[in-house]
């Protein structure tokens, strides 16, 4: 059986790395994306089983990539059963709401959680 692939769009090349660590130790094949356009790009090749997506990127920020996903017909098809989570430090109320109106699936907010409870967390979308 394959493992479920995790794309994580992260700027913070270390904090990306630290999330890679704890997915992998879960089972999971982790890709990392460090902007916008590289999600887009990365999720065309790996087609992920899930998409982790943080709010604060260069290029393209999280809602773009969004945006695009949804507004782009062949990226819906190919992503319209890909659970997105945006996973991020904005936490006021308006983000959320913004974010969960423009397709994501659910929110976390990275002071809140721990990689290995995130790693935990994604598990229920991916059973």
């Amino acid at each position: 059986m394959r493992k479920k692939v995790v794309l994580l769009g992260e700027d913070e090349k270390d904090i990306a790395e630290m999330y890679k660590i704890a997915f992998d130790k879960a089972g999971y094949d982790t890709v990392l994306a460090y902007n916008g356009n590289e999600v887009i790009e990365k999720a065309k090749e790996v087609t992920p089983d899930i998409i982790l997506l943080d709010i604060n990127m260069p290029e393209k920020d999280g809602y773009q990539v969004l945006k695009e996903i949804s507004k782009d017909m062949p990226m819906y098809q190919l992503l319209k059963s890909t659970p997105i989570i945006m996973l991020t430090n904005y936490s006021n109320p308006q983000d959320i709401d913004y974010a969960m109106k423009m397709g994501a699936q659910d929110y976390l907010v990275k002071t809140e959680w721990t990689p290995e409870l995130i790693a935990g967390k994604i598990k229920k979308y991916l059973a």
